[in-house]
């Protein structure tokens, strides 16, 4: 019988790690089948294939499968032309961005069987830019066809005179690859704040990044170097390797599938990643030259495709092993020199790891080789080797999860800014996937982690840290600021000799760039809304905003009636449901739209002036009392018949469903002869407006014969009835007339007269005077002057107007007037909560104009603000600027409020806040401005997130240890463990936000 030694061996081997599998695997130190396939074909893909770790499982077996598929067609391939063509054609298209290729594509399968047309990239992606390479389209595929064309023209001449290319050549080629990789080094570090290796600050940085004249003035120059750049890594370069590729690949002696592997590898590498292969081939070739090496030897009858493909991976490596000695330092050395990071056990630890090294070494390289993270254990100075993991580090969809509150917005909103202004300033130079960034502006902080990166493209995820500091992140978060501003602010400029400050942390400044975000201020109003003068101005701006909010709003709502009447088959009703869509301007929330076929039925319950807790209400009908023509008995001198038309009342659409329906219903029920019967208010208008029915008459009583109008509610006090048919002196003021539901006031005349007087008519000619009301031939200035002299419209307005002030600042202060109530009263108003009263129940139940009374509140404390900060408004036109101002350029409201989170998305130029805080007894004005802010970013040293990474899953999942306060989420003011440690996903991590895979182009 025969034996084979070498497998005793190793079978006493295993039989020894066996033992230890369970213990290993309690540990936490055995990989699950999951991670070990997704490392595994991570591995492959890079190294063998010589693609990008990608952002999704899908991705990565769907790249697998086809670089496979590539291989054996390039292996049965007949001739080494065919094969290097192939490859570099292949390669070249392998490297781009396919996965957002395909999910256009199947978006755009989806719309067409969906029948509509739907935007064919998704919501992970920032909106369509005016630039190359957001997304695809015929600009980029003819780029790319061309492109691909030049490859293969290029590829095939080089092949096909490889053997006769000498050693002249050879080195021409080589040692010119190893100039222009060195000069991408200098022309690539020169667009970032330090060079040579993070040590050395940039002279030809801006000085200061707060002085943007000077900014804008010095990035123009880094750009036009920036641009020289670009040409030499996504043409020059990889031209020039693939030329030297193409002579000098045919030469090797090996089998073909080895030949065609090495000529697959190399030439997509060139493409996927230009300055790690030409590193590599310039390593290839300092090897080959400088070396005197057999012919016969196996490294050179390997080839040059095989001989790149293990220098890659020795490269690799080694600069793994670089980070992983560094991780190993920092955190050794911060365990005894920071103060707070002392330990009694930190001494022995250290002396022990000294004296063990040779085998703390022998883990790190194992580490290594693995490529899996480097365990510092309960982040401790002892290391363990963590188990193998994609560079991912966290299983699932990417962004699938987060903890998300009422800041993640900012973060949502802020997501495809920062993808724009970091394609437009290329500050990430060339990001490599699993690198990290940090963010900082302001109170935030973004966490960005490169997911994959190929020609022309990087993907990227973002998450948003929380804005509520602890302790632990307020002493991570001031030395980021402490790195920033001793990297890009420094009274009298920087010397030439200026060297990084913070050499050992785990962040290195790399640019500080422009986002257009919002920035947010907060005031203390202190002095300001307690002040009796600035409360007596919003008592006297509220008249004002009032008023203009109620003009504004009817001559939008008559101009857009009007519009939608002229095409009824496609007719969209606008429901008035939030403050700021009301007045038809610029909309801060979003807007309820829909087609009237879909609400021709609910004519009833929508609201046509009838507030829900009244069962009826003055109409232009006869009441159906009975369901048959004997019921005209049933009569009652009692019953209403109420007319109430206009002369030229709004337009405005109906439905004929609805119309069918009413009809039906009233054949039932006999009307008298002559009336508009089966009609709700809208419907009305709009036969009025069509000269159906009778004339503008006084509505007459059956019995009576007199002029009657009827109270909408049942209330013990007179109330003040506008409605009825008005005679307008003017033909123009059906324009601004006020909604039939708004001319019937519950209010007892002799408790508003008084206030009439206030009445500020200066003020409503003026306004009138501004809004665009031309019509018939005639100028807006003698329409309005028409209007003006209108007693009847006039009246209208100034009894709806003071009605509703006095429901606000009168009725629910128990006698009180506005200064004797105090900010109190104001903050609560602002809020939504007007103080109770018996006529508040009126405006509430009609919630159009409920919002138009706060709205024009809020309007109105912003007006007595910006006059109490900024200085008395001179005139009526300076006024009327501001409150135009804040009815298209703000939004007013709580910062809590759902409208507050859809106004920063859709991203409103301002937003307003009255705040009140509790525990210090004081109101805060909150006011988030959309503008260029300055963001510093910065580059995070890979391993040490990742080992942090590991020992967090390590001590939550393995050792279950769920203390908030125990020692490995402390702040770690050097390696940041603490926002590491927020930055991990979910449940292990605390992001707020977490976006989806994001394509930013780089070209």
């Amino acid at each position: 019988m025969r034996s084979y030694p070498d497998i005793v061996l190793l079978n006493q081997i295993l039989h020894i790690v066996f033992i230890f599998l369970p213990l290993l695997w309690v540990i936490g130190l055995l990989p699950s089948i999951d991670a070990l396939l997704l490392w595994l074909g991570e591995q492959i893909l890079v190294s063998v294939f010589g693609g990008s770790p990608v952002a999704t499982d899908l991705r990565l077996l769907l790249m697998l499968v086809v670089s496979g598929v590539t291989l054996v067609v390039a292996y049965f391939l007949p001739s080494t032309i065919t094969v290097i063509v192939f490859s570099a054609c292949i390669g070249y298209l392998l490297s781009l961005n396919l996965g957002d290729l395909c999910n256009q594509l199947i978006d755009w399968c989806k719309s067409k069987q969906r029948n509509r047309l739907q935007v064919l990239h998704s919501q992970s992606e920032p909106p369509s830019k005016p630039g190359l390479g957001w997304r695809w389209g015929w600009k980029e595929a003819l780029v790319h066809f061309v492109t691909t064309l030049v490859i293969g023209g290029i590829s095939f001449v080089c092949s096909f005179y490889s053997n006769s290319a000498n050693v002249t050549v050879f080195n021409i080629l080589g040692y010119g690859m190893i100039g222009l990789r060195f000069l991408l080094k200098i022309l690539g570090d020169v667009q970032s704040v330090y060079v040579f290796f993070g040590l050395w600050r940039n002279k030809l940085f801006p000085e200061s990044v707060q002085n943007m004249s000077a900014y804008t003035k010095r990035k123009r120059t880094l750009h036009r170097v920036s641009f020289v750049y670009r040409i030499l890594l996504r043409a020059v370069s990889p031209l020039w390797a693939m030329a030297y590729l193409g002579l000098f690949l045919s030469t090797s002696s090996l089998p073909s599938f080895l030949f065609a592997l090495g000529s697959v590898r190399s030439l997509r590498c060139i493409w996927q990643d230009t300055p790690r292969a030409l590193l590599e081939l310039s390593v290839v070739h300092i090897i080959n030259t400088v070396l005197t090496l057999d012919p016969t030897s196996w490294w050179v009858t390997a080839g040059l495709g095989i001989q790149h493909l293990l220098v890659a991976a020795i490269l690799d490596r080694l600069i793994q092993l670089m980070d992983k000695l560094y991780c190993f330092v920092v955190i050794l050395i911060t365990s005894y020199s920071i103060e707070k990071q002392r330990r009694s056990s930190s001494m022995p630890l250290i002396i022990v790891s000294i004296i063990l090294l040779p085998f703390i070494f022998v883990v790190i390289v194992v580490a290594t080789i693995l490529s899996a993270p480097l365990l510092p254990l309960f982040t401790l100075p002892i290391f363990l080797i963590g188990f193998p993991r994609p560079l991912r580090s966290w299983p699932g969809v990417v962004g699938a999860s987060a903890n998300p509150c009422s800041d993640s917005v900012y973060y949502k909103q802020l997501a495809p800014k920062l993808c724009t202004a970091l394609s437009r300033h290329r500050c990430l130079g060339t990001a490599k996937a699993g690198s990290h960034y940090l963010v900082r502006f302001q109170d935030r902080m973004a966490w960005l982690q490169v997911l994959e990166t190929g020609y022309g493209f990087c993907t990227i995820s973002i998450k948003g840290m929380e804005l509520q500091e602890t302790s632990c992140h307020t002493v991570e978060a001031a030395q980021l600021d402490d790195i920033f501003e001793t990297t890009f602010e420094r009274s009298g400029g920087f010397p030439v000799c200026t060297f990084n400050k913070f050499p050992l942390h785990t962040l290195t400044a790399v640019d500080a760039v422009p986002v257009d975000t919002y920035s947010d201020a907060r005031n203390v109003l202190t002095g300001i809304i307690d002040s009796p003068d600035v409360l007596r101005s919003i008592d006297k701006c509220f008249i004002q905003t009032l008023l203009w909010v109620f003009l504004y709003h009817n001559s939008q709502k008559h101009r857009d009636s009007s519009t939608s009447a002229r095409s009824p088959t496609h007719v969209r009703i606008q429901e008035p449901t939030q403050a700021r869509q009301d007045d038809g301007t610029k909309m801060s929330q979003p807007t309820l739209l829909a087609e009237v076929t879909k609400i021709s039925g609910n004519w009833e319950s929508r609201d046509s002036g009838r507030p829900s807790s009244v069962h009826s209400r003055p109409r232009s009908q006869v009441k159906p009392l009975s369901a048959s023509w004997d019921s005209i008995k049933s009569w009652e001198d009692n019953d209403s018949l109420d007319f109430d038309l206009e002369d030229k009342p709004k337009k405005t659409a109906f439905n004929l469903n609805s119309r069918t329906k009413d009809s039906q219903r009233h054949k039932e029920s006999p009307a008298i002869p002559g009336v508009l019967e089966g009609f709700t208010d809208d419907e009305e208008e709009i036969l009025k407006e069509l000269n159906f029915g009778l004339p503008p008459v006084n509505a007459i009583n059956a019995n009576i014969g007199q002029p009657q109008t009827f109270a909408m509610h049942s209330m013990q006090h007179k109330p003040l009835t506008l409605t009825g048919s008005v005679q307008f002196t003017s033909t123009h003021s059906s324009k601004l007339s006020l909604p039939l539901k708004w001319r019937h006031l519950p209010i007892d005349l002799s408790r508003i007269t008084s206030l009439f007087g206030r009445f500020p008519k200066d003020w409503y000619s003026h306004v009138l005077q501004h809004m665009d009301l031309a019509q018939d031939g005639k100028s807006s200035k003698e329409v309005a002057d028409e209007i003006t002299s209108d007693d009847a419209l006039t009246s209208m307005y100034m009894h709806l107007t003071m009605a509703c002030y006095a429901v606000v600042n009168v009725f629910g202060l128990s006698g009180l007037d506005l200064v004797s109530a105090g900010a109190s009263h104001v903050y609560k108003v602002y809020s939504g909560d007007v103080p109770w009263s018996s006529h508040l129940d009126w405006l509430k139940e009609d919630e159009e104009l409920y919002t138009l009374v706060i709205k024009a509140y809020r309007f109105a404390f912003k007006l007595a603000y910006d006059q109490a900060v900024l200085g008395e408004a001179d005139d009526f036109d300076e006024i009327s600027e501001y409150i135009q101002q804040y009815n298209t350029e703000y939004y007013f409201g709580r910062d809590n409020d759902p409208e507050w989170a859809e106004s920063v998305q859709q991203g409103i130029p301002q937003l307003f806040s009255l705040l009140h805080d509790s525990s210090e007894g004081v109101y805060k004005s909150r006011v988030l401005t959309r503008q260029p802010v300055m963001a510093n970013i910065g580059r995070l040293n890979p391993e040490v997130v990742r080992s942090l990474w590991a020992s967090l899953n390590l001590e939550l999942l393995y050792f279950t240890n769920d203390d908030e306060e125990r020692y490995s989420i402390q702040a770690h003011p050097t390696v940041l463990r603490n926002l590491t440690v927020q930055a991990a996903d979910p449940p292990l991590g605390y992001p707020i936000y977490a976006s989806p895979p994001m394509t930013i182009p780089t070209l």
